[in-house]
C-alpha cells in the first residue's frame, strides 16, 4: 500500500482526490493538509508520495518543495496545480519534485503518476511534456516581454521571494526602510502587478528566479 498524503488549500480538491483514489487497493491517503507550515509540522515519515498544490496561503509549493525534501529526503512530491507555465514546471523539477499534474487529470493518470515516482522515475503528462518540448525549440508561453532589472532589484526580489521583512531586507542589504520601499515599488510597475503576492508569482513565470 503507498502511503500519501495531499496538500492544497481548497477541502474540494483534497475530497475530490480521496473519493477517486478510494476504490484503489494499492493507494492509501493518509494525511491531508491546507498549508504549508501544517505539511512541514505534521507530515508522517511513512508518507511515501505528497501531491503539493504549488499556490498556498502561506507561500508557494515550488519553494516549499526544496525545504520539504530537506526534511523529508525519502520523499516524493508530485505538484498537484492549475498552472500549465513552463517556467513552474521547470522551477519544481529543479527544486527536486518527481512530478507535475494538473488538478483535472483522470484516476488512471493519477494513480500511474503515484507509482511511477515510488519506483524513481519522473512522470509528466503528455502535455506538459509538450509545452516544455515547446519551449525548448522556441514556441514556449514564456517567451513574452521580460522586464530589465538592476542588480539591487534583482536582490529585492530574492527576498521578497524569501518572505523577508522590509526592516529584514533593509539590515540584509545595508540600505534604508525607504529605499527598499523604494525598489519595491519600481518592482511593481516593471512587473505590472499590485502587491508583493503579485511579484512572487510573476517572477516566476518569467523566470526571473
Amino acid at each position: 500500500m503507498i502511503q500519501t498524503a495531499i496538500t492544497d488549500d481548497h477541502t474540494i480538491v483534497i475530497e475530490g482526490i480521496k473519493t477517486m483514489l478510494k476504490s484503489n487497493k494499492d493507494i492509501e491517503i493518509l494525511q491531508s493538509f491546507t498549508t504549508i507550515h501544517e505539511t512541514m509540522e505534521s507530515l508522517s515519515d511513512s508518507i511515501q508520495v505528497l501531491l503539493l498544490d504549488i499556490n498556498l496561503p502561506d507561500g508557494n509549493g515550488i519553494l516549499a518543495c526544496k525545504d520539504l525534501l530537506k526534511k523529508y529526503p525519502k520523499l516524493k512530491i508530485i505538484a498537484l496545480t492549475n498552472f500549465e507555465d513552463s517556467s513552474f514546471i521547470r522551477q519544481i523539477m529543479k527544486n527536486g519534485a518527481s512530478g507535475y499534474l494538473l488538478k483535472n487529470t483522470d484516476k488512471t493518470e493519477l494513480v500511474t503518476a503515484i507509482k511511477t515516482v515510488l519506483e524513481g522515475d519522473n512522470y509528466l503528462p503528455q502535455n506538459i511534456r509538450e509545452i516544455l518540448l515547446n519551449e525548448s525549440i522556441g514556441k514556449g508561453n514564456s517567451s513574452y516581454f521580460i522586464p530589465k532589472l538592476t542588480s539591487r532589484e534583482k536582490e529585492i526580489l530574492d527576498l521578497v521571494i524569501k518572505e523577508f521583512t522590509t526592516e529584514e531586507m533593509a539590515t540584509a542589504l545595508f540600505i534604508s526602510v525607504k529605499t527598499v520601499e523604494a525598489h519595491r515599488s519600481n518592482l511593481i510597475q516593471k512587473l505590472g502587478v499590485k502587491n508583493t503576492a503579485g511579484l512572487v508569482r510573476v517572477a516566476f513565470e518569467k523566470g526571473l528566479v
